[in-house]
């Protein structure tokens, strides 16, 4: 059996404050760069684009990639220490090094079998594959990497069990994770030495924590999704997205609701400015949501479109790019599931918008000032590929 796999979460959204309804545009064709079968994260450094990829073999190893911005191959490293590791989320720092968080073994085992973790989801919303880790590898990891590729630094912390972790964020000052850990999520920080912090929980499987940044102040922003009290805020809707703050000493200090009555919510991902993404259900209608918020989880505008559920966004200057899987926009009707990518400008206002009937689901976005928005998706067949706006 395959030992890694690619973790898909749900996904929700929401907000008040909506801007008015988007004008029509015309919907451009999406630029296609490459394909990448294995590809399950993406990072720009610099001038080069790295997918993160999870192989087999003797043991699990992690698979780098750097591309040109026409997806030409750079170079291809494998970080290999000799147990099985694998890379479940990855960011780059200020300097351009590429970090990734994962979970390793002490030592190198036989295979064994995985055990299979169900996500809650009720209400029949499209769940993407989760990575599944046997119980051995319960070494919490970090892998600092240069934008060439080459393993600057491991840091490790041993866990009582595996963590699956949802999301990092990166800056001058050290890295943070969070995702789940027995079933119960966590936040877990170190800093820019790699020296591990204390873990703080919020909440209990009722709690799904999916994005995460830091901030220059030390303080930090978590979303994602629950359906319990959390912070003294009571659950209003089927599931309610979150917005939690935690304070620079590592305690929780304020929790806002996503959530009107019935609907099931949830924040999927969020950028450094706090711009989020996730999905709204209400019944069988499901929207996504793009929202920027300002630094006390004050919406700025709200945009929402019927969608599938997954969605992934970022921040370009005064523009952020969402993309989500649909099957309409505008008057582009591909007639099945097809990726979408639209721009917003400063006030929440649509003002271009592109698709492809080649893919279907995206996975990451990214942006830098050298190359451009790139992005990371599924096709229908499982095939990944690379994107750009032409």
């Amino acid at each position: 059996m395959k030992r890694t796999a690619l973790l898909l979460a749900l996904l929700i959204a929401g907000t008040s404050s909506a801007v008015a309804a988007p004008k029509a545009l015309e919907v451009k064709k999406l630029t296609l760069i490459a394909v990448n079968q294995s590809a399950e994260k993406l990072v720009i450094s610099g001038k080069t684009v790295v997918t993160v990829a999870n192989t087999d073999g003797v043991n699990s190893n992690i698979l780098l990639t750097g591309l040109d911005v026409n997806g030409v191959q750079l170079w291809q490293k494998t970080i290999d220490s000799g147990v099985d590791e694998v890379a479940l989320a990855a960011a780059t720092d200020p300097l351009g090094n590429i970090w990734l968080a994962g979970a390793s073994s002490k030592v190198a085992v036989p295979e064994s079998a995985t055990v299979q973790v169900q996500a809650e989801n009720p209400d029949g919303v499209v769940l993407e594959p989760v990575t599944q880790l046997r119980s051995d590898m319960n070494v919490l990891t970090l892998w600092k990497v240069s934008s060439q590729g080459e393993l600057l630094g491991t840091y490790s912390s041993a866990q009582s069990a595996p963590a699956l972790i949802n999301a990092i964020s990166v800056n001058a000052s050290g890295i943070s994770i969070a995702g789940t850990m027995q079933d119960k999520p966590f936040i877990q920080s170190a800093n820019s030495q790699g020296v591990f912090g204390k873990a703080l929980s919020i909440g209990t499987p009722k709690t799904t924590l999916n994005a995460i940044v830091r901030h220059a102040d030390g303080t930090l922003s978590v979303f994602g999704t629950s359906s319990e009290t959390l912070g003294g805020k009571k659950l209003a809707g089927v599931r309610d997205g979150v917005l939690i703050k935690v304070s620079k000493t590592g305690a929780l200090a304020t929790v806002v609701r996503s959530s009107a009555p019935k609907a099931d919510r949830s924040w999927l991902a969020a950028d450094s400015t706090l711009a989020l993404t996730g999905y709204v259900k209400t019944g069988k209608v499901i929207e996504t949501a793009f929202t920027r918020f300002t630094s006390a989880f004050a919406p700025t505008w709200t945009q929402r479109v019927n969608s599938l559920g997954t969605s992934a966004v970022v921040s370009a200057g005064k523009t952020t790019y969402g993309a989500f899987n649909t099957t309409s926009l505008f008057a582009w009707k591909p007639g099945m599931p097809s990726l979408a990518l639209v721009a917003f400008d400063s006030k929440g206002v649509m003002t271009t918008a592109y698709g492809s009937n080649e893919i279907t689901e995206p996975i990451a976005l990214v942006y830098s000032k050298e190359l451009g928005l790139i992005g990371l998706a599924r096709s229908s067949s499982q095939t990944l590929s690379l994107f750009k706006v032409a």
